[in-house]
């Protein structure tokens, strides 16, 4: 990723504290991280910022994993679909970009899987946070 990140010039933030132990299948929630990190470094544009995080949740035994970024955004009436195999928000800017379209599908259902939920906060021109709910390990 900080690769791909560098040759956009994007500042490729990470503010995860060390040690935190959540119930989960590691190389799942890695795979559902990877995806959102790729769509948020594909998304944004060039001298811009991505920030993967985690933070504990308003109850005690939570995590919130969250991938932002400051990126083009995604339109109010578009959020519902994004989860969605193949389906492309703005047909013509994701065939300029290039890729598939099922990463998002991919980490919906690896979240899913967890008997958790992805979700997403977004403003056009602003960017979008992905937000994936796990419980913490006792």
């Amino acid at each position: 990723m900080k690769a791909a990140a560098g040759q956009k010039r994007i500042d490729l933030q990470c503010d995860i504290t060390s040690n935190i132990e959540v119930y989960c299948d590691v190389k799942l929630i890695e795979q559902a991280l990877i995806n959102l990190l790729y769509n948020a470094i594909k998304y944004t544009p060039k001298d811009r910022q991505v920030m993967v995080g985690a933070r504990k949740a308003n109850k005690g035994d939570r995590i919130s994993l969250y991938v932002e970024d400051k990126g083009i955004g995604i339109r109010l009436e578009d959020l519902g679909r994004i989860f969605e195999h193949f389906y492309r928000v703005d047909k013509g800017r994701s065939r300029a970009m290039g890729g598939t379209v099922s990463g998002l599908a991919i980490v919906r259902h690896i979240v899913e899987a967890h008997a958790e939920q992805v979700k997403v906060e977004s403003r056009v021109g602003e960017g979008a946070t992905f937000t994936i709910g796990l419980q913490l390990a006792s």
